[in-house]
């Protein structure tokens, strides 16, 4: 066969297909879920809390005692936000607050499951229930503050502004987490914490919806308490 009539070859006919491998395929799946994860919005990272007390001390922010919340809310100026787990506010929580979750159980529905699988091992490795940011809590606090009304932050047993020894940044809890991102984000300038949280309150014998029990392992004082109750 002379030269001029030989076909050239062709790549595309010869071309061997290999089925992907299970190396291959995960690694789509990880490339997948990463891009999932840049592409979807999540809340800010809080700074450390040297940080949120410093600015919140710029702000001069109140730490009230249960009675004087009581006094505000009953006014009807002031609304008490219980920025405690849905799940402890449904069990037991102060009259008349407001369910406003700082922080909400793993949801695996946004498709952010590789960030979450690693969020949920090292929190059941340290045996806490996994949580991640509550994505609407800005949305949230916002609709309690657009009427004017002040807010007051509280978790099961409050932070302290005050120094000591012992804490001479204060002490951090998520009643202030969250009095700082009501003040950091613009929502309201009408922000304080209520001082020894939920448990101050109920100590207090001011009125309860519920049936709260203080949670010994995350109350400070409450164990010392427990052995000489002195709620009203």
């Amino acid at each position: 066969m002379a030269l001029s009539q030989m076909r050239p070859l062709s790549l595309q006919s010869n071309t061997v297909r290999c089925p992907a491998t299970r190396t291959t395929r995960s690694f789509r799946l990880v490339t997948k879920v990463r891009a999932q994860a840049t592409t979807t919005s999540a809340p800010a990272a809080l700074p450390k809390w040297p940080a949120i007390y410093d600015y919140l001390k710029s702000k001069s922010l109140m730490t009230l005692p249960p009675e004087k919340a009581e006094e505000l809310a009953s006014s009807g100026e002031w609304v008490i936000v219980d920025v405690r787990p849905k799940e402890a506010f449904e069990t037991g929580h102060i009259e008349g607050s407001v369910s406003v979750p700082l922080y909400q159980a793993l949801d695996w529905s946004d498709g952010q499951i590789l960030g979450k699988a690693f969020r949920f091992v090292a929190y059941s490795f340290n045996g806490v229930a996994p949580i991640e940011p509550n994505p609407k809590f800005s949305e949230q606090l916002r609709e309690l503050a657009a009427a004017g009304k002040g807010i007051i932050t509280v978790c099961e047993s409050g932070g302290t502004m005050t120094s000591s020894v012992n804490f001479p940044q204060g002490k951090a809890s998520r009643s202030l987490q969250a009095a700082y991102r009501a003040l950091r984000e613009n929502i309201t300038d009408k922000v304080a914490q209520l001082e020894r949280g939920v448990y101050g309150w109920y100590m207090a014998d001011l009125p309860m919806e519920g049936e709260y029990k203080p949670d010994i392992g995350r109350t400070p004082m409450a164990a010392a308490e427990a052995k000489f109750p002195v709620r009203k």
